[in-house]
């Protein structure tokens, strides 16, 4: 007998979410190439905003984490204010004229009264594009049209704003300058890097001015001196090839796996409905969105308006009252429990199942009481640098249980990645990929390609073949099980248990790599360590995104990212050169400038001594991997387990104590909504929380607003 799925049922679920009837296909709003123009200006926005917020304001960090607030604020003036504005204006070409006048009246005006014109500043990007803007909607307005963007071209701005969101920061681009310098800059006769570590770096790709990069970290301030840019040109040319290869891997990678996730698992993709129900809410006879005009939304919204008001008014006037939402307690053996109230945290974490935020705080007590039976037995440890928290033997255990949660996942959807690969092949039996942003021969060609290029680059700068094999096998295995934990956990903020140059530096230890490979995995560090936030997890839920488009304008989806992964990369970079070479960047911020490149580089020196396999680190791995496979198999087998265990490879990185007690939270009101007050009260309770988001992101924004008109730095609303 012949176990298994109908091959009638199973043709269906292949090409579920993909055939539209031929109405439905034309309630799809077509892609139009003004969406192009305003997610580009966009993009470039966001990048150079969310550099000097960092830099100069020194406020609510807006694209550190997956929840990108940079992000869903730039939505939020798209879709409730600018589309609006559009609109309304639309009706009567001389209002949209009168506004155009006024628009640019207020820009000369910005114009005259800047001490010196900086075409780069947040503010004069904006208003130049309120001029432009006004301008051709008054055109369009004469054809009985306006600029308001319809539902297909929205979500396509909104994934070029997650694209730039992964990589402005945290992602990449406040991370590789400062990296690919300081090593020269931070050597010391105390450390000894320039005698025993500089010989073994692949010097082509990292900065020496021959002056020790001061110019970059100190500044040039009134000196009439001419900034070295030209040291730049050849390391980025060679850091470029790498990066897209890695980035073309990563989108082929999100569109092989997103049926799977989206239509086949139904993942719940948290982060991203707010956004849909704001997509969703758009009509041509409405002026304001539906989403907005939600009185449940705004009553959420408002208990973060109301925090963030006292919290901006308190650092601005000083004397108003402080809510604490954060508190601690010991519970022995050197270990505490920090409960914290984040609204971000919580509005996510409300959209999901019971049993994953029951898997998220439960395991993280768990790691909570292994740490402590770890103290009291006094195991010895490794040294780490990112992200270990007590003994990083329990962050071997996570890795493992989070490669293994990668692989049982590629082993479910084993049915679609065959139809792939027979796509690939170009033969009968194939998955349907005419919904995808791409091809799917296209995207197999894409993330292999993207790995030999990356194998490739490493073999080039001296690591020998199989080691750049398997540290780009690992990193992008954990690259994958992140994303999968934020589209299915709703998680705006994890980190890996541990990253890939750890493992093969410290796990395979330096006797196995040589000195010259463990120094060149050491520049990894920038896009593999600190991973709060990355290309694929961002990609993967954009294209949650692509249900509402139709299929002809989703193949443009992809070059709409690769246009947003080019400008955001090329504006934040040159913002970060920029203000580090006229103030300084250990004059900016201390993590990225100072912090950052001394661990990586004390790291790569502590790498170079002779090490053997750490075997007890291995073993643990092992632990990991094996307790994962039981916890699936729980899972599956018995319909009573009420935990899932996508908690367990991410309970012991240092994030979890920040956010737990929301999860938990969220936890405890859902299950008493659903117990009470039923399925009907929990749809519209969700409204709700994704206020507090809506809310979170009005306020982290107005802050920086505020603070940009008047000079006021070190506002940080929200955020840890």
């Amino acid at each position: 007998m012949k176990i298994g799925l109908p091959t009638d049922f199973r043709d269906y679920l292949t090409g579920r979410g993909s055939s539209l009837t031929g109405e439905q296909d034309a309630d799809h709003q077509r892609l139009r190439a003004r969406a192009l123009v305003v997610g580009a200006f966009l993009s470039v926005f966001l990048a150079v905003a969310s550099n000097y917020v960092d830099i100069v304001l020194h406020g609510t960090y807006m694209t550190l984490d997956f929840s990108a607030p940079g992000a869903v604020f730039l939505f939020i003036v798209l879709v409730g204010g600018l589309n609006t504005l559009f609109r309304f204006s639309a009706r009567r070409v001389w209002h949209s004229g009168l506004l155009f006048v006024l628009v640019s009246i207020t820009f000369a005006h910005h114009c005259l009264q800047a001490a010196t014109l900086a075409p780069m500043a947040p503010g004069m990007l904006f208003v130049a594009f309120l001029c432009v803007a006004m301008l051709a909607n008054t055109i369009l307005a004469t054809r009985g049209d306006s600029l308001a963007l319809n539902h297909s071209e929205l979500i396509v701005v909104y994934i070029m704003l997650l694209v730039v969101a992964s990589l402005a920061t945290m992602g990449l681009c406040e991370t590789i300058l400062p990296a690919m310098s300081g090593v020269f800059y931070y050597a010391t006769p105390e450390n000894k890097w320039l005698e025993q570590l500089v010989p073994h770096m692949p010097l082509s790709i990292l900065v020496d001015d021959g002056a020790e990069n001061t110019l970059f970290f100190e500044g040039i301030g009134g000196a009439a001196i001419q900034a070295p840019y030209a040291v730049w040109i050849r390391p980025l040319l060679l850091w470029s090839i790498f990066l897209l290869g890695l980035y073309v891997a990563m989108i082929s990678v999100a569109v092989i796996l997103r049926r799977q996730w989206v239509e086949r698992e139904r993942l719940a993709y948290p982060l991203v409905q707010a956004a849909q129900l704001m997509i969703s809410g758009e009509s041509e006879n409405r002026l304001v969105n539906s989403f907005f005009r939600n009185p449940t939304m705004w009553a959420g919204a408002s208990i973060s308006i109301v925090v963030g008001l006292l919290r901006m008014a308190n650092n601005y006037l000083g004397g108003f009252p402080m809510f604490s939402l954060a508190w601690s307690m010991p519970v022995g053996y050197g270990q505490g429990i920090t409960m914290k109230v984040l609204f971000d945290v919580l509005g996510f974490s409300y959209l999901i199942g019971p049993e994953i935020a029951a898997g998220v705080w439960v395991f993280y007590l768990v790691a909570k009481a292994e740490r402590m039976v770890f103290s009291y037995a006094s195991i010895s440890q490794q040294q780490r640098v990112f992200g270990v928290v007590g003994s990083e033997l329990l962050h071997y255990q996570g890795l493992g249980a989070l490669l293994v949660f990668v692989g049982v996942g590629l082993w479910i959807g084993r049915e679609h990645l065959r139809g792939v690969w027979l796509a690939f092949l170009g033969r009968p039996g194939a998955a349907r990929d005419d919904d995808e942003i791409m091809s799917y021969r296209g995207a197999v060609i894409g993330a292999i390609g993207g790995t030999v290029v990356m194998v490739g680059w490493f073999a080039w700068l001296g690591v020998p073949i199989w080691a750049g094999l398997l540290f780009v096998v690992v990193a992008m295995g954990i690259f994958v099980g992140i994303a999968r934990i934020v589209a299915e956990a709703g998680m705006p903020t994890v980190i890996t248990p541990m990253t890939a140059p750890d493992l093969m530096v410290y796990g395979l230890g330096s006797n196995m790599l040589g000195a010259s490979t463990t120094a060149t995995f050491a520049t990894t560090y920038v896009w593999a360590a600190d991973i709060r936030v990355f290309l694929l997890a961002m990609v993967a839920n954009g294209l949650k995104l692509i249900e509402g488009m139709d299929r002809r304008s989703r193949r443009l989806v992809f070059w709409s990212i690769l246009l947003a992964i080019f400008l955001g990369i090329i504006a934040s970079l040159w913002t970060v050169m920029d203000f580090a070479y006229k103030g300084g960047g250990v004059n900016t911020s201390l993590w990225f400038f100072r912090d950052m490149p001394k661990k990586i580089y004390h790291t790569a020196s502590m790498g170079l001594e002779p090490t053997g396999v750490y075997w007890k680190g291995l073993q643990f791995m092992g632990i990991g991997a094996s307790s994962m496979l039981l916890l699936m198999w729980m899972r599956q087998r018995f319909l009573w387990w009420p935990l899932h265990p996508i908690g367990f490879p991410i309970m012991t990185n240092w994030i979890m104590e920040q956010i737990w007690f929301s999860v938990f939270l969220a936890w405890l009101i859902k299950v008493t909504i659903l117990k009470y007050g039923g399925a009907a009260f929990f749809a519209r309770s969700r409204y709700f929380f994704l206020g507090l988001l809506v809310g979170q992101a009005l306020m982290s924004g107005l802050s920086l607003t505020v603070d940009y008109l008047t000079g006021k730095v070190g506002n940080i609303l929200f955020g840890f």
